[in-house]
């Protein structure tokens, strides 16, 4: 199976769940009437900071990474992962400063990268361009904000870009939402979708929240009005609830009080 872009995507999709690939369906999709996307007043923020790129290939270098649960499948479709065994016949240069790009796919529902908060537009690709490279790695100061309103169905990609052939040469994908918090490595695919040995993104996360000023006037006003009826509805639910136990409790009374209740 080719490894473009859908593929890569489902990658992240079933690594879920532990690498399962069972995906609920969101509570929206499961009501009587499915609503999706749902309108959200709150946008969940995941700020990623990339600071080192370690080890990338060079230029025609194969370095698959041949170990872990799916290691035998190399054996069967060696040609398919970059195999060891093929003669080099290119020259192996460095990659000149490689870019990383950070991408947002959305099942549904409002989303962006931005370099800024709140974010002003709604681009969903932004490139951050290192700093400098010294022996093999290369390093960056800039950081991009990953903004969703359904981080369960939102996949974060990022790739590391060739700028001077203006290709991808590496890449990972992610469910955003199943991202967490302080440093992380990323080890990063060939683009053929094999791990590469050696090869990782460190980078630092950190999460917050904006307010969805996205979403549309009607769909705000239908969320304050269904917010509004469910409040209704547990407050009839709440009320009959006191209601019978202040039954209860002038029963108790009641036979507390009977001269025939303690015998």
């Amino acid at each position: 199976q080719t490894n473009d872009l859908a593929t890569q995507l489902h990658y992240a999709l079933f690594e879920l769940n532990g690498g399962s690939g069972f995906v609920e369906k969101p509570e929206e999709m499961l009501t009587p009437t499915p609503c999706w996307p749902p309108p959200r007043l709150e946008l969940k923020v995941v700020t990623v900071q990339p600071i080192t790129l370690f080890n990338l290939p060079k230029r025609n270098e194969e370095r698959p990474f041949l170990e872990g649960g799916r290691s035998a499948a190399h054996e069967h479709v060696s040609e398919l992962s970059f195999s060891a065994s093929r003669p080099r016949k290119k020259a192996l240069t460095e990659v000149p400063l490689p870019s990383v790009a950070f991408e947002l796919h959305a099942i549904g529902g409002f989303h962006c990268v931005s370099t800024a908060l709140p974010p002003s537009t709604a681009e969903t690709r932004h490139v951050v361009q290192p700093t400098f490279c010294a022996d093999g790695d290369a390093h960056y100061a800039h950081s991009a904000h990953c903004v969703a309103a359904e981080p369960l169905a939102c996949v974060l990609r990022v790739a590391v870009v060739d700028e001077e052939f203006g290709k991808e040469v590496a890449y990972d994908t992610v469910v955003l939402g199943a991202v967490r918090e302080g440093y992380r490595v990323i080890h990063l695919r060939s683009m053929l979708g094999t791990r590469i040995e050696s090869c990782y993104l460190l980078v630092h996360i950190a999460f917050s929240t904006q307010v969805n000023a996205w979403v549309g006037e009607q769909e705000l006003v239908q969320k304050l009005y269904d917010l509004k009826e469910a409040n209704d509805e547990l407050r009839c639910k709440i009320d009959e609830t006191l209601a019978r136990n202040a039954q209860l409790e002038s029963r108790l009374i009641d036979v507390l009080d009977s001269p025939s209740a303690f015998g």
